[in-house]
C-alpha cells in the first residue's frame, strides 16, 4: 500500500465554523502536475522521495505562494491516485482526490493523458501549467524497440555501480508512452504547458523537443543517464514553481557537482525556437546529404554500442563546413538552449564508467547514429523527416 492513498480531506478545506456558500477551487498563477505513471517496482521509493522533496522545498519556503501542486502516481500496474499536495500550519499535507484504474484510464494513450491533465486543473485551475514527468526514459525511441546493451557492465569493474533511472525500464511496452502520444494528450486539453520536465535518462534530444514544440514552451531534462535519485527537488522545487529555468539549472548543478558519483546534465530547450532550429538544419544537411562518413570525434552522451546519442553542436560542428551555415546554427542554437550544465564527466550505469564531457551544448542528436536497433526509426522521427 503506498502512503499516498491516504486521504486527508481536512488539509485542504475550509476549516471555519461559520457556514457559507460552496465555491470552486481557487484560482493559482502555476500549477505543477507531478506525472508519475508506473514505470516498475524499482523506481517507484524513489517518487516518493521526489515528492517528499518537493514538499520540503515548499516548507522551506514557507508555502507555495499562489501556485499548486497536484500528483498523479502510480502504484502498480492497475492503480492510480491523483493527489493534491497543500501546505497548512508549516507542512503539506496530502489529499488523495480521485482513484484510476489503468483499465478505465490508460495514460499510455492521448484520452488516458488529458483525462489525468483535464483532472488536475479541475482540482487546482491556474493561470498556466507545468508537468513534471518521473519514470524511466528511452529518449525518442518509439515504445516496443529493444535496444540490446553491448557495453553491459562487466562484473570486475572496480568501485561502486550507481543505478540510475534507466537501467532496468520496464520491459512492458503496455506501459509505456510515445512522445508524440504525450504531446497529443496535452494539446488535445487545449493547454500549452509552460515546460514539460523529463526526471528521465536521454530525454534532451532534438526530436522529443520537434515532438512536444505544440505541447510546451519548454523542455527541462537530461542528455544522458540521471541517477536514480532524480532530480533535486528540495533545491530546484521554488524555481520550478516560479518557472525560473536558471535556477532550476543551477540547483541541479549545484547538487550534482558534488554528488557521490559527481555526474549530471541538463539543458533548457526553448521550444518555440525548434521550428527555426529545424529551418536551418535542413539547409545543412542539403549541403551535406551524405553526413558524417567518422563519427569516432564527435561527443557520445550515452551508454551505448554503437552510440545513440550524440551531442547536437559538436555534431554539427563536425558536419558543416560552411561558415555562414554554422554561424547560423550557433546563433540559433544560442536561442533554442537559452540554459544549460554540466559536470566534467557524464556516468553509465550500462557501463559502469565515467566519460568525459568535451563539448556540451544541452542536447543530443541521433542522426549519425548506427545502432541497428534503432537506425530505421531515425528516420521516421518527425524531426528528420522535416529536416531532411
Amino acid at each position: 500500500m503506498s502512503i499516498l492513498t491516504l486521504t486527508v480531506m481536512s488539509s485542504c478545506e475550509d476549516e471555519s465554523d461559520s457556514p457559507k456558500e460552496p465555491q470552486g477551487p481557487q484560482m493559482a498563477r502555476q500549477t505543477v502536475i507531478m506525472y508519475m505513471p508506473w514505470s516498475g517496482s524499482g523506481i517507484y521509493p524513489y517518487f516518493l522521495k521526489n515528492i517528499t522533496s518537493f514538499e520540503k522545498a515548499i516548507e522551506d519556503n514557507g508555502g507555495l505562494g499562489d501556485n499548486a501542486l497536484v500528483i498523479f502516481i502510480s502504484d502498480d500496474e492497475n492503480v492510480s491516485y491523483l493527489i493534491k499536495s497543500c501546505y497548512e500550519n508549516g507542512k503539506c499535507e496530502r489529499d488523495t482526490i480521485k482513484t484510476y484504474d489503468f483499465n478505465s484510464c490508460d495514460y499510455t494513450t492521448p484520452s488516458g493523458i488529458a483525462t489525468v491533465i483535464n483532472d488536475a486543473v479541475g482540482v487546482s485551475p491556474a493561470e498556466t501549467y507545468a508537468m513534471a514527468v518521473g519514470s524511466h526514459g528511452m529518449g525518442w525511441i518509439p515504445v516496443g524497440v529493444d535496444v540490446p546493451v553491448y557495453s553491459a557492465t562487466p562484473k570486475n569493474l572496480p568501485g561502486n555501480i550507481h543505478p540510475t533511472r534507466y537501467f532496468g525500464h520496464s520491459s512492458n511496452n503496455r506501459y509505456q508512452t510515445n512522445i508524440e502520444t504525450l504531446a497529443d494528450g496535452i494539446i488535445s486539453t487545449g493547454i500549452k504547458m509552460q515546460y514539460v520536465l523529463f526526471d528521465d535518462c536521454y530525454m534532451s534530444n532534438i526530436e522529443t523537443a520537434y515532438d512536444l514544440k505544440d505541447a510546451t514552451d519548454y523542455l527541462i531534462a537530461s542528455t544522458c543517464e540521471i541517477m536514480i535519485e532524480g532530480m533535486p527537488y528540495a533545491e530546484i522545487g521554488i524555481d520550478l514553481l516560479n518557472n525560473n529555468y536558471k535556477g532550476v539549472v543551477d540547483g541541479f548543478y549545484g547538487f550534482y557537482s558534488t554528488f557521490s558519483t559527481p555526474c549530471g546534465t541538463i539543458g533548457v530547450t526553448d521550444c518555440r525556437e525548434v521550428a527555426g532550429m529545424a529551418y536551418i538544419m535542413k539547409q545543412i544537411n542539403g549541403a551535406y546529404p551524405d553526413g558524417l562518413d567518422v563519427t569516432d570525434d564527435v561527443q557520445r552522451l550515452d551508454g551505448y554500442s554503437p552510440t545513440i546519442f550524440f551531442d547536437f553542436g559538436d555534431y554539427v560542428s563536425h558536419l558543416c563546413k560552411d561558415a555562414s551555415l554554422l554561424a547560423a546554427f550557433n546563433e540559433q542554437l544560442a536561442r533554442l538552449v537559452p540554459y544549460k550544465a554540466n559536470t566534467d564527466t557524464y556516468y553509465s550505469m550500462f557501463t559502469g564508467r565515467r566519460t568525459s564531457i568535451k563539448s556540451f551544448s544541452g542536447l543530443t542528436i541521433s542522426d549519425p547514429t548506427v545502432n541497428r536497433s534503432v537506425a530505421n526509426y531515425k528516420v521516421q522521427t518527425n524531426w528528420h523527416k522535416a529536416t531532411h
